[in-house]
């Protein structure tokens, strides 16, 4: 398996699926793990975490690529 970790800041409140309310923005770190799929030829199974810090604890939260792409890229400072 390869971890990527990245740094991104997102510019506004965010809301993701299962979240009761809009999550602040901030930094936080996207970890993306891909695994190896056992096919002919290369291929990857992709997941993402978004590390959420508030009330001083860090809690994983799991997202899609789509919801990634939906939720939280337009939110994203180059």
């Amino acid at each position: 398996m390869k971890t990527t970790v990245k740094s991104i800041t997102i510019v506004r409140p965010f809301q993701l699926p299962g979240m009761a309310q809009p999550h602040p923005p901030g930094v936080f770190e996207l970890q993306i793990d891909e695994e190896p799929i056992d096919v002919t030829w290369e291929a990857y199974h992709t997941t993402m975490t978004l590390l959420l810090n508030s009330n001083g604890r860090t809690e994983a939260w799991p997202v899609s690529r789509e919801e990634f792409e939906k939720t939280l890229a337009p939110s994203i400072a180059p």
